[in-house]
């Protein structure tokens, strides 16, 4: 025969509330070929090494599946054997991060030296990403506001840093 004291359920162990889903969870920052490399599963055989600040990858132009839309997306600096790994939406893959900051290096490898500085471009800033399109990255920073990352600076995948930003309020 059970007690008094036997028979009361005990509280159940507090947990936690359920994940809602939401902003990006803050991340390290991380350059755009390691990005691709674990995102889109390329392998360093992806990218191209000849030059100063390797890996760099192409800019290409993508088809979707309706055969009507033409989006930008990174391409691999070496055609794949496997064609979807080929060729990355840049909206899609951009998406999963919410900022981007910019290493004078891209800028001067690709417009000449004397270009990767703050005349032309707010480097060293993290700058949250709006829109993707073939005329560039239209970007926002608090200190710059509106500005526009044209593409090719985005091939040298070594010099382009992406992350999810910290929230407000939230530590991690």
């Amino acid at each position: 025969m059970a007690s008094v004291g036997t028979d009361i359920a005990r509280p159940a162990p507090h947990e936690p509330p359920p994940v809602l889903p939401g902003p990006p969870i803050p991340s390290e920052p991380v350059t755009l070929a390691d990005s691709l490399m674990v995102e889109a599963g390329w392998s360093p055989a992806n990218f191209g090494e000849t030059g100063p600040n390797p890996p760099y990858l192409r800019i290409g132009g993508k088809l979707r599946v309706t055969l009507s839309d033409y989006e930008p997306c990174f391409s691999s600096f070496h055609r794949d054997r496997v064609l979807f790994r080929s060729k990355v939406s840049m909206l899609e893959h951009l998406q999963k991060y919410d900022q981007i900051m910019v290493d004078p290096a891209a800028f001067e490898e690709c417009y000449g030296p004397g270009e990767g500085t703050e005349a032309t471009f707010p480097f060293g800033a993290w700058l949250t990403i709006r829109k993707v399109s073939f005329e560039g990255l239209d970007l926002w920073g608090r200190r710059c506001g509106a500005v526009t990352l044209p593409l090719e600076p985005l091939t040298v995948a070594s010099a382009i840093w992406l992350r999810n930003a910290p929230r407000p309020g939230l530590q991690g």
